[in-house]
Order: structure tokens, then C-alpha cells, then sequence
């Protein structure tokens, strides 16, 4: 009961923990929201700021009246940017001070830029208007009237006069207006001189007057950017540009503030509940925590031992105990079935032992029959002769030509005796090998080669020549460091596999056995092209009494002995293939096993 309390009290603390979390996260989101709609409104401060100063850098350029005349749009523009910006800000009032001195500025500025367009528009946008036109005009006039019809001097110092002009006003150096002056004067004195007409003094006069009257505003306006009112322009933009950046971290840093704040309660009252849990857990832990350590002992051991006769054996009817009632009850029952399963496995295995040894004995004393015929035969032949040389030589009948036909058929029998002797002799032992190697599993040097074709010499029988191609693509030199034993075996059992399962009636099947070095690994393959694998089959291969002959005398014992051998004695992997097409594939593959070639074979 206490137990269903405690439960229910974590799923409500589960709940409020996820209440919080929801309340925050939709808090965080409005902050978010609300965030993102600053930085929207103050980008557009920022951006109608920026047009309105690269108007006025447009203004400098190009000296159009086209920018002059999008000034109050901009104005306006930025004003409108401005009191959304303020509205959304009005509850902040940290922040409004700083807002209005942005507007102050704002304000400044704009207003001197008006000053600056006023003075373009005083000066002329174009060769034409302003006082640029009208000196302009003059100047024409007067070069008009002196051009040809005056002295020569004075057409001169005319053209330098515009000369100096036109060096002051691309050039903004004060020198040509000193020079212009000086040349004005020198100009007024030969008028004198000459005694001109009245007329070309007044053009004179008023080239002169339009002149000074534009270079004065030119002043006024500034020749480059650190004078005149270009330079207040550039202080009051360089303010404009610093009580913005003010106005945009200050906001920026509030805005933060504001979600860690709430990032910090939020946590606070997580962290609250949680604490309130594990203080609950604590005090329910310290009341089951002994059965649940010990019900997690019992099974650390059957895991690591496999010892099923270990039993909890706790006391009492709470809802612990009687789960560890309910497990001694299941390691009893498991004890009693694996015993059952144990003995029928090794009684099975210990078939599939016999069987193969059987297939190979049975193989073995055929293939012995053959040379063993033939030395009899051999034997009995020898004994004729040698009986007819007897006789002959005791009756005085003995010829040369029948003693030379006698020796000559027993040199022919001899011989076919030894060779047969040989062979007798090479199966006895290669059997003697086969039979050691699975009598005794002690580590040592043997050539993979001859022990692979040794173990199929012992199958000769089963597989006659017609029915059967093997091909063994294994080095003639290379000897392994490791369990004979053990490879004969798995040799064995893949042969039996090829016979009993792979063979198809009426075809051919070839079996290839291969080694192949990569990355200092063996690997070893034994293929065949017969019946295949049931796709079904093939993730279940290894395991215990899998076998597609179940009612055709398989024990399906076969393939996990030799992954049992292969993982557990050998220490490698070892994999099955299938191609749809047909045939087998057993992949071995060992990473810990001393391999060389031997030079001297």
C-alpha cells in the first residue's frame, strides 16, 4: 500500500514538474516572441537611421536635388520606426531616458542635415541654379564681352581668372582662392589702365560678388568633411550612431535578463521537487532496499555462474517479497528443466560424436580395403612364382628364358606390393593423426594442408569421384600454432554437412577449402555449390537442434559443435553464407591464432 502511495505521489510530482516546465517554456516563448520584435523594430531605427546617413553621403557625392528631396520621407520614416519602438518599450523605464535622449539626438541630427540640404540648394544643384549658376552666368558674360574685342591682356587675365576658378572648386585648396583673388585685383587695375567700357567692369563686378558669395556658403557648408557644417553633420552621426548602439544593448540586456530570470524560477521550483522525490525515495529505499539488493545478488550469481540451485529466500507478504517468492519458485523449476535438457544434449552429442567417427572409421577401412587387396593378390601371385621356380629348378628343367619371365613377374608383383604397403602405411597414419588430434587437445605445430587433406582422405569412400570435386586452396607451406584436434573436427563436420545436407542427386558437388591472409588475420572458408541454406535458417544456424533433416536422422548437434570449437577453443568468429543462387559458405575467421610460412615446408 505504501508503495501505491508512493507512486502516486510521483506521478504528481511527475505532473507539477511538467506543469512547470510547460509554464516556463510558454513564458520563455512569450520572451522569445517579444525579443525577436525589438530586434525586428530596433533593425528598423537602425536601418531608416542608416538610409537617412547614406542619403546625406549621396548628398556629398553627387550634389542632386534627388536626395535633397527624399529627406522628409526619411524623416518620416524614421519617426515612424521610432514610436513603435517606443510603444513597445514604454514599460521599461530604464529605458526611457535613454529613448528620449535617442530622439534628442535623432532630432539634432536631422535638423542639421536640413541646415546642410539648405545650403546645397543655396549653392545649386546644377550648373544653372543657385548662386553657382548666377557667378556662373556672369563669368560667361564676361568672357563673352572681353573675347575679341578688348586687349589681348585682358582676354588673358580673364581666362585665368576662370582658370583659378575652376582649380579652386575641383581642388578645394584655399591657395587658388588666394590666387583667384590676386588675380581679380590685377584684373580690376588693367581695366583701369585700359579704361574699359562700364559694362565690362559691372560683369566684372558681378562675377566677382556671385564668386564670393558661393565660396562663402561653400565655406559655410564645409570644403571637406572636418569643416563646416559637414563636420557637425559627422559629430551629430557619431552621436546618433552611439546613443543607438546605448539604446540597442541596453535593450538587448534586459531582454536577457528578463529570460534567465525565469529560466532561474522555473529551475528553482523543479529543483524543489525534485528534492521533496528524493527525500521520499530515501525513506522507501531504506525499506526495500535490502530485498531488492538481494533478490540483484541472487541474480548477479546465476548470471555469472549459471548456478540455478540459488534461491533468494526473503520473508514477509509485501509486494518485494512475494516477487522473490515467485523467482524461487521459477530458478527451481529452471534447475529442474536444464538438468533434463543437460542430459538429453550431452546424450545427443555424444550421437553425433559416434556418428562422425563412425562416418570417417567406416571411411577409413574402406579406402584401407583397396591397397590391402592388392598387396594380397600381389602376395599370392609371388608365391606361384616362386613355387614354379622351385620345382623347375628341382627337376633340372630350368631355363634361361623361363627364369628371366620369373623374375621379371616377381620384380612386377614385389613392386605392386611396396606400393600398396606405402599407401596402407600413409592412411594408417593419417588415420593415427585424425585419432590423436580428437583424443588429445594440446596446442602445437601442424600444416594446415596435409592435416584438411587428411581428414578428407578418411571420406574417400562417401565421396567417389564422379559424385565429388574438392579443391584445397591452402598454402603447401603454411603451418599453424593452435589445436589439431580441433580443426580435424571442424573439417569433419563440415564433410558430414556436404554429404548429408548439401549434396543434390544427379549434380556434381564441388567443395573448395581456402585460406586467405588480411590484416594479419586467418581467415579460413569451406564453400560448396549443392542444395544451400534455407534463408529461415541462417540466423539460427549455430544454435542447438537446428537441422533440416529432423526426421532423416539430423540432430541438428553438427554446426553449433563447431561454433562452440571455433569461438570457445579457438578464440575466433565464424560466420554462415547463403547466396540465393545456391551453395554454402562457412567464413572462420581467426585473430589470435600464430600463423607462418615455412620456407623448408
Amino acid at each position: 500500500m505504501q508503495l501505491k502511495q508512493s507512486v502516486l505521489f510521483f506521478k504528481v510530482a511527475a505532473l507539477a514538474s511538467a506543469l512547470v516546465i510547460i509554464c516556463t517554456s510558454w513564458f520563455l516563448y512569450y520572451e522569445v516572441h517579444l525579443s525577436a520584435r525589438l530586434t525586428t523594430e530596433l533593425g528598423d531605427v537602425q536601418k531608416a537611421l542608416q538610409r537617412a546617413m547614406d542619403n546625406a553621403e549621396l548628398l556629398h557625392q553627387r550634389g542632386k536635388k534627388e536626395p535633397a528631396s527624399a529627406l522628409p520621407q526619411l524623416k518620416y520614416s524614421y519617426q515612424d520606426s521610432f514610436s513603435n519602438l517606443l510603444n513597445s518599450l514604454s514599460h521599461e523605464q530604464q529605458l526611457l531616458p535613454l529613448l528620449l535622449q535617442l530622439d534628442t539626438v535623432s532630432k539634432s541630427y536631422f535638423t542639421k542635415k536640413e541646415e546642410l540640404t539648405q545650403l546645397y540648394e543655396q549653392l545649386g544643384y546644377d550648373e544653372n541654379s543657385g548662386i553657382y549658376g548666377e557667378f556662373r552666368r556672369s563669368a560667361h558674360a564676361l568672357q563673352a564681352r572681353v573675347s575679341g574685342q578688348t586687349t589681348a591682356k585682358l582676354e588673358i587675365a580673364v581666362l585665368e581668372l576662370r582658370r583659378r576658378e575652376k582649380d579652386f572648386l575641383l581642388r578645394a585648396d584655399l591657395s587658388y582662392l588666394q590666387m583667384h583673388e590676386q588675380l581679380v585685383q590685377e584684373t580690376q587695375h588693367l581695366l583701369e589702365q585700359n579704361q574699359s567700357d562700364v559694362e565690362v567692369k559691372n560683369l566684372l563686378q558681378r562675377y566677382v560678388t556671385g564668386f564670393n558669395h558661393y565660396v562663402s556658403a561653400l565655406q559655410k557648408l564645409g570644403l571637406h568633411s572636418a569643416q563646416g557644417v559637414r563636420a557637425e553633420l559627422l559629430t551629430e552621426k557619431q552621436k546618433l550612431r552611439s546613443q543607438f548602439e546605448l539604446v540597442a544593448v541596453r535593450t538587448q540586456t534586459l531582454a536577457q535578463e528578463r529570460k534567465e530570470n525565469i529560466i532561474v524560477y522555473g529551475l528553482t521550483l523543479i529543483i524543489l521537487m525534485n528534492i521533496a522525490v528524493l527525500i521520499l525515495l530515501n525513506y522507501q529505499n531504506s525499506k526495500v532496499t535490502r530485498h531488492i539488493l538481494a533478490i540483484n545478488k541472487v541474480l548477479v550469481k546465476v548470471a555469472k555462474l549459471e548456478d540455478f540451485s540459488l534461491r533468494v529466500g526473503i520473508e514477509g507478504n509485501d509486494e518485494i517479497a512475494q516477487i522473490a517468492h515467485h523467482l524461487d519458485d521459477l530458478l527451481s523449476f529452471i534447475e529442474t528443466l536444464l538438468a533434463r535438457l543437460s542430459a538429453a544434449q550431452q546424450r545427443l552429442i555424444e550421437e553425433a560424436k559416434m556418428a562422425s567417427l563412425g562416418n570417417m572409421v567406416s571411411g577409413f577401412a574402406h579406402e584401407l580395403n583397396t591397397p590391402l587387396g592388392v598387396a594380397i593378390t600381389s602376395q599370392s601371385h609371388l608365391k606361384e612364382q616362386v613355387a614354379t621356380l622351385k620345382s623347375q629348378l628341382e627337376l633340372g628343367k630350368l631355363q634361361r628364358q623361363t627364369l628371366t619371365t620369373l623374375i621379371t613377374e616377381a620384380e612386377a608383383a614385389l613392386y605392386l606390393l611396396e606400393n600398396n604397403l606405402h599407401r596402407t602405411a600413409s592412411l594408417v597414419d593419417d588415420f593415427k593423426l585424425v585419432a590423436v588430434n580428437r583424443e588429445y587437445e594440446e596446442q602445437s605445430r601442424f600444416n594446415l594442408n596435409h592435416l584438411v587433406q587428411s581428414v578428407f582422405d578418411c571420406y574417400q569412400s562417401e565421396m567417389e569421384r564422379d559424385d565429388y570435386s574438392v579443391e584445397i586452396e591452402i598454402p603447401e607451406n603454411l603451418v599453424l600454432n593452435s589445436y589439431p584436434s580441433v580443426f580435424s573436427q571442424v573439417v569433419g563436420y563440415c564433410i558430414n554437412n556436404c554429404i548429408k545436407h548439401a549434396k543434390v542427386a544427379g549434380q556434381k558437388l564441388n567443395i573448395v577449402v581456402s585460406t586467405v591472409v588480411i590484416n594479419d588475420y586467418l581467415h579460413f572458408y569451406f564453400k560448396d555449390d549443392g542444395a544451400g541454406i534455407d534463408k529461415a535458417l541462417l540466423p539460427v544456424i549455430f544454435e542447438p537442434f537446428v537441422t533440416s533433416k529432423r526426421f532423416c536422422g539430423g540432430t541438428g548437434l553438427g554446426l553449433s559443435i563447431v561454433y562452440n570449437l571455433v569461438t570457445q577453443k579457438l578464440k575466433g568468429e565464424i560466420k554462415m553464407q547463403s547466396p540465393a543462387h545456391g551453395g554454402a559458405c562457412l567464413h572462420i575467421i581467426l585473430s589470435g591464432t600464430e600463423f607462418f610460412l615455412n620456407d623448408t615446408n
